[in-house]
């Protein structure tokens, strides 16, 4: 009987650590994943971000010298007769800029079979005195090197090479000429390279534009030749690639050809370690998508991984492995657990020393951190913070979370006092997800520090709620900083008015005095473009302005009649409108709570962008209304049967300087919609875009609604009427009373 029971007893003993050490392994294992889970998403936005620094970085290079290889086009087309002098004078400029990659700049021209030797004739009385024109063949067109400037140390380039003897520029510059742009030639390696070992070859691609003639009677431009531009791919961009990445991302410049892709330049980082991040992006150039591809060690990044994660498992997993060994002592019988108490009571003692010790090491690495980084539990009490967080808020004990919003006087980025329910760690702790949220705090001397904030909700391994966790750091430098740059920006565009204002007079009045004279139709057409140039110009003074103060700016927000705020806009772009007579429909709209002036920008903008963007010889149509979206807001829409938004593009468009059809023809600086985001963001409201069903583009966005709205003002449907606009009468009851926004 008693070895049946010792057989159950061990029988027990059995399943009981297996359940013990189970649980502690899993607890461990779960524990070094989540913080592994968090080193890995922590490496990779940082890899983003340097691929986004990398990829700005690359766009802008390239577009130094499609910059370059069309002011020599439009130079050259400009000058009535061209010469090689001509040439050099275009050319020394962009020698002297020593361009990384370029090897040379050339002017060519074509000709077919039969007239070689006349173009040999002509190019030479010009100045090319040596030129010697070679075709590659017999019969089609030639497309032959006249004029050659050298961009690097190599001598200079031959010329009389005639280029169609190699396919990847020939079609270049025949589609430089068909389509009259700038165009960037797939991959090939250059023909003055040819005599270069194959080892040592690197992909080059041409830049070339066409040299168009000023327009004749007839308003056409003649065809006249092509400025191209050669450059080594590794050369050109190696430089940009290995100053932006730092040494610490491996970039892979790929361009996509007709026949497949090819990669022009290539830099690995000089660090060791398995390359376990990835990210790719594209950047256009002319009329060349090129595709950066970018890998890292996450171990080689600042912070990006650390042995943080196998420590906590290791050290779990002894834990766990000792518990069970203790269970296993304990259940098999007094007497061994008699004999055995000591030692397992210096095991356990040591186990508890090395987790004080993991403690200590893990309260090393927050205080280490110059974040406030604070938590609390299901509760809403604090329960722990680190070094920094101790230095600025202080005692937490027994302190709640709603009452660090008083105590350390928290505010919203407009001056708004924040309520129990909106502190970061308290929606933490309800369940969401805060990123990156800009709060102020007001010290007791009155001066404002500026912190971003991360909140988000812990949990325990069996999924319930555990508390919530928040991290804050100190910005207030990078906003200063960020206000003394836009106050610079707004001097420097008042300051840039004057010149400008002083420089188009002075052109207008040079235009009208030449506009009398015989012979001087050239020259008035010139100083026509220097005029439209000034005037862009001013535009892009006046958008920089507007954008500096939609951000800057203060808001003084009031009730605001859209009604009559949007036919004033409406009435303004009618008198100045000179395309097609717009058809403009309006709804009934609600009021808003918002300042009236910035509320007029963004409506402006939006209705000014709905008419532009219309095809040629087709009038706007453009519909203005508003909806109830709920708790106190107004959603506000404008739509046209305008060109669209390109696919892909519906958040880029709001970006800072994005245009999204740039070869369109289309005027603009790509700042009006980054006006309007920054106009409805201060309001803390939402804006977007979608396709209009049935062709063109619908603009949205929401404000805080006024405390009532209006009812139709019947003699303002007679003014609209009057001036060609066509308002809508939507359904419903006039004059509606609504609670106060915010």
């Amino acid at each position: 009987m008693n070895g049946w029971k010792r057989l159950g007893i061990w029988r027990s003993a059995t399943i009981l650590t297996g359940v013990v050490g189970v649980f502690g392994m899993s607890v461990a294992v779960g524990v070094a994943g989540v913080v592994a889970a968090e080193q890995r998403q922590s490496a990779q936005e940082q890899l983003q971000r340097r691929a986004s620094v990398v990829t700005a970085r690359v766009a802008a290079e390239a577009r130094r010298y499609t910059d370059s290889v069309s002011m020599a086009a439009a130079a050259l087309g400009w000058r009535e007769t061209l010469t090689a002098k001509s040439f050099a004078e275009v050319a020394e400029p962009i020698a002297r800029m020593r361009l990384p990659g370029a090897s040379s700049v050339v002017f060519l021209a074509a000709a077919d079979s039969d007239g070689v030797n006349a173009a040999q004739r002509l190019w030479r009385s010009r100045g090319a005195t040596d030129l010697v024109l070679t075709p590659a063949a017999t019969g089609g067109e030639h497309l032959f090197s006249i004029f050659s400037q050298p961009l690097d140390d190599a001598p200079p380039a031959r010329t009389g090479v005639d280029l169609a003897q190699a396919p990847a520029p020939s079609h270049a510059l025949r589609e430089a000429r068909d389509g009259r742009r700038i165009i960037v030639s797939d991959a090939y390696h250059l023909l003055r390279d040819r005599s270069v070992p194959a080892a040592a070859r690197q992909l080059s691609f041409v830049v070339t534009a066409p040299v168009l003639a000023p327009a004749g009677a007839d308003g056409r431009r003649a065809f006249r030749g092509w400025v191209l531009m050669g450059l080594r791919g590794q050369d050109f961009i190696g430089v940009a690639l290995r100053e932006a990445s730092q040494d610490l991302v491996d970039v892979t410049l790929r361009a996509h050809t007709t026949t497949g892709t090819a990669d022009i330049a290539a830099l690995r980082a000089a660090v060791d370690g398995r390359r376990d991040l990835a990210w790719q992006a594209n950047v256009r150039i002319a009329n060349r998508s090129w595709t950066l591809r970018f890998a890292a060690a996450g171990l080689a990044l600042p912070g990006g991984r650390t042995g943080l994660p196998t420590s906590l498992a290791a050290g779990g997993a002894l834990t766990s492995l000792l518990l069970a060994g203790l269970v296993w002592v304990l259940a098999t019988g007094r007497a061994r657990a008699q004999a055995q108490v000591t030692s397992a009571t210096a095991r356990l003692q040591s186990t508890a020393d090395e987790l004080a010790g993991q403690k200590d090491y893990l309260a090393q690495i927050l205080d280490a951190v110059h974040v406030t980084i604070l938590t609390c539990d299901t509760d809403g009490r604090l329960v722990h913070t680190n070094s920094e967080g101790r230095t600025r808020i202080g005692d937490i004990d027994r302190r709640l979370v709603t009452d660090l919003l008083t105590d350390l006087h928290l505010v919203h980025p407009d001056g708004t006092a924040y309520v129990p329910g909106q502190s970061p760690l308290l929606r933490a702790l309800g369940g969401e997800d805060v990123h990156g949220e800009e709060v102020i705090r007001i010290l007791p001397d009155g001066s404002r520090r500026h912190l971003i904030t991360h909140s988000r909700a812990l949990h325990t391994p069996s999924g319930q709620r555990a508390g919530a966790v928040s991290s804050s750091f100190d910005v207030t430098t990078l906003r200063e900083r960020e206000a003394e740059l836009a106050a610079f920006a707004g001097i420097v565009a008042h300051d840039l008015k004057n010149p400008l204002t002083s420089l188009t007079g002075y052109t207008e009045i040079v235009a009208d005095d030449l506009a009398g004279l015989p012979g001087m139709g050239g020259q008035v057409r010139m100083l026509g473009r220097v005029l439209a140039t000034g005037a862009r110009m001013r535009r892009l003074i006046d958008d920089l302005l507007a954008f500096a103060a939609a951000r800057d700016g203060a808001v003084r927000p009031a009730d605001v009649d859209l009604s009559t705020l949007v036919d004033q806009v409406v009435e303004e772009r009618l008198a100045t409108s000179r395309e097609a007579v717009p058809q403009i429909f309006i709804g009934a709209l609600d009021g808003v709570y918002a300042d009236a002036a910035m509320v007029r920008q963004l409506v402006d903008n939006l209705i000014g962008n709905a008419i532009k963007y219309t095809p040629p010889g087709q009038p706007a149509r453009v519909d203005v209304t508003t909806a109830d979206a709920g708790d106190g807001w107004i959603r506000v829409e404008v739509a046209d049967r305008g060109i669209g938004i390109p696919a892909g593009q519906h958040q880029a468009v709001f970006n800072d300087f994005h245009r999204a059809h740039p070869a369109a023809g289309y005027t603009g600086t790509g700042l009006g919609l980054a006006i309007c985001r920054r106009i409805v963001t201060r309001h803390g409201g939402a804006i977007g875009v979608t396709d209009n069903p049935g062709g063109g583009a619908r603009f949205w966005f929401t404000l805080p609604a006024a405390a009532w709205t209006a009812p139709e003002d019947v003699a303002q449907v007679q003014r609209a009427a009057a001036a060609g606009l066509v308002r809508g009468h939507l359904p419903g009851t006039p004059g509606k009373r609504r609670a106060p926004a915010g």
